[in-house]
């Protein structure tokens, strides 16, 4: 019997521009939720939305992200599992 390696994605994190909410990277994901549990203030992430810097810094106890100097607001919302 194979054992299933991938992990059940239990929330999603979105940052807030231009009226609308937007998912980040999902590779980022266990980056923030590591960031929180370790009671971390914040974490330098890589994100397809921001290509222009080479890390964002992300404040996720904080509910914002740093990016050029703008905050933007973030959420984790919490999915259902099924």
């Amino acid at each position: 019997m194979k054992k299933n390696n991938k992990r059940k994605i239990l929330a999603q994190w979105l940052f807030f521009n231009e009226s609308r909410w937007i998912p980040l990277d999902l590779v980022n994901y266990e980056k923030l939720e590591n960031t929180i549990r370790t009671k971390g203030t914040f974490v330098d992430i890589q994100d397809s939305h921001f290509p222009e810097v080479r890390r964002v810094r992300v404040f996720p106890e904080l509910d914002y992200l740093s990016y050029l100097g703008i905050r933007y607001r973030i959420s984790k919302i919490l999915l259902p599992s099924y």
